[in-house]
């Protein structure tokens, strides 16, 4: 019993949601952890601008999200070249601002930039800020292609947030005794044209009841998400998302097989 269970709640804490066809390749890609750039001149760190805040709202706003580290594909790593010839920055898929949810957007139209996309519009929905169901909604649509998209998504979302709290025997996955926090590893692409792409990112999850059995107290788990993003004509937007392969642990040769991000300080 407790080995099934604990791979349904692996599966699922390796995050999102839907899914569009099977994943047939990942091999021949390269990984790693966060870096920072080690070749030709320094890149551009400058901090990601926040988005301008209107002097006078007709509607309530959402609650503050201070900005997150923006995750961009090292020089070169995803053919985008260095420095960025869409958006003239040193750093390759460096977006432009950030949204009211914390999350970065302004992608430059290139492979950086949907590969940027999808890692921080994945750690921006993960984000504790924005993990609460009547929040998780809006959070989405500020992301995706259309209002449909973030319904369908954020719903499965939710539904499985909820069924990993009752796995674990939490009233909620923001429960203050239950730990459930994801890093952003690395990426592999998964195919891409100048509209679409679709791209693996690497997580690392802690999952676990503090104050619970012993066989549920926290531990690692690896996986992948899938993640499909399609230009709107001035950014990337999430189309898609779903479980991917599950692993590698960082200690397998499998996870050489992907390719690593830079860390950049976000916006105060």
């Amino acid at each position: 019993m407790l080995p099934r269970l604990m791979e349904s709640v692996a599966r699922r804490l390796i995050i999102i949601i839907v899914a569009t066809g099977t994943v047939s390749v990942i091999g021949g890609l390269v990984i790693g952890r966060y870096v920072i750039p080690d070749k030709g001149a320094s890149p551009d760190t400058a901090s990601v601008a926040p988005a301008p805040t209107p002097s006078t709202a007709p509607t309530p706003s959402p609650p503050a999200v201070p900005p997150t580290p923006t995750l961009v594909p090292t020089p070169d790593s995803a053919g985008g070249g260095s420095p960025d010839a869409a958006s003239g920055s040193q750093v390759p898929g460096l977006p432009t601002r950030i949204n009211e949810f914390g999350i970065p957007v302004g992608y430059p139209h290139n492979k950086s930039g949907a590969v940027s996309a999808c890692a921080n519009y994945v750690a921006g929905y993960l984000n504790p800020s924005n993990r609460e169901p009547a929040r998780l909604k809006e959070v989405f649509r500020s992301v995706t292609t259309q209002p449909s998209v973030a319904d369908r998504i954020s719903q499965r979302l939710i539904e499985s947030n909820n069924g990993t709290a009752k796995n674990f025997g939490v009233s909620s996955v923001n429960s203050p005794n239950f730990l459930f926090r994801y890093r952003i590893l690395g990426y592999a692409i998964d195919n891409f044209s100048s509209d679409e792409a679709k791209i693996h990112i690497w997580l690392n999850t802690n999952a676990g009841n503090l104050n619970g059995s012993p066989n549920f107290k926290p531990r690692d788990f690896w996986g992948t998400d899938l993640c499909s993003v399609n230009w709107n004509g001035s950014d990337w937007k999430l189309s898609d998302s779903d479980d991917g392969p599950d692993g590698p642990d960082p200690a397998e040769q499998r996870s050489e097989e992907f390719k690593s991000f830079l860390l950049i300080g976000a916006g105060a």
